[in-house]
């Protein structure tokens, strides 16, 4: 009977209320924001050997070492940070060579949306350090460039002081939280995250000491 309730409502041009199911608009790119964008900020994942760095790549003068495997850094069972793992980087150069750098980049064109719509923040930070009053410092930098790579704004850390790096219980190295925040300009399609160590004095024997990098976009 219902059935042919509704076919006569509708011979009679009455058009009942029908329950439809919602449906969703695009879904939002979430995966991108609240979370650490860089591949292996905490340099727990090993490579094949300690010069290929998973999400690093390989360059001359950097490695991945264990805490407590070098002498003079940490002592076993010691670490840079309360939140730092087992491993860590090291940024090792000399010479004439006056600074050496790494570095990631991340595609956030999913967010292009609400990038150019001023609504997405980014936050980096690392444990930078090296050796107590050494001659070494350094800091990260996040660029934040157009498709072409051209760079329309930047944010970095400000250099450490290795005069005030905290010394570990054991070993003649520290490392302390460096950060910085900004607003993500419109027309980003991607990151450029940069760790650069570089040397401030003429020892020629210089080192970068890292844990624990992050970048992080977050939502206005």
């Amino acid at each position: 009977m219902k059935a042919y309730a509704f076919i006569a409502a509708i011979g009679l041009g009455i058009v009942p209320c029908l329950m439809l199911a919602q449906t969703k608009g695009p879904a939002r790119p979430t995966s991108e924001l609240n979370r650490n964008l860089l591949k292996n900020g905490d340099v727990e994942a090993e490579g094949a050997d300690a010069n290929h760095v998973p999400g690093w790549g390989q360059k001359e003068g950097m490695s991945a070492a264990t805490y407590g495997s070098t002498g003079g850094e940490w002592d076993w069972g010691l670490s840079g940070c309360a939140t730092c793992g087992k491993r860590y980087l090291r940024l090792a150069f000399e010479g004439d060579v006056h600074e050496l750098s790494v570095s990631q980049t991340i595609d956030v064109a999913a967010l292009a949306g609400d990038i150019d719509k001023k609504l997405i923040t980014a936050a980096i930070s690392a444990y930078l350090g090296g050796y107590i009053d050494g001659d070494t410092s350094g800091q990260v930098t996040a660029s934040f460039q157009d498709d072409s790579g051209n760079e329309l704004a930047k944010i970095q850390t400000e250099p450490y002081d290795t005069k005030q790096l905290p010394k570990a219980e054991k070993g003649s190295t520290g490392l302390v939280l460096c950060r910085a925040t900004g607003a993500v300009p419109p027309g980003t399609r991607k990151i450029v995250y940069t760790w650069e160590a570089h040397g401030t004095g003429d020892s020629r024997d210089y080192l970068g000491l890292g844990d624990n990098f992050s970048l992080v976009l977050t939502q206005q």
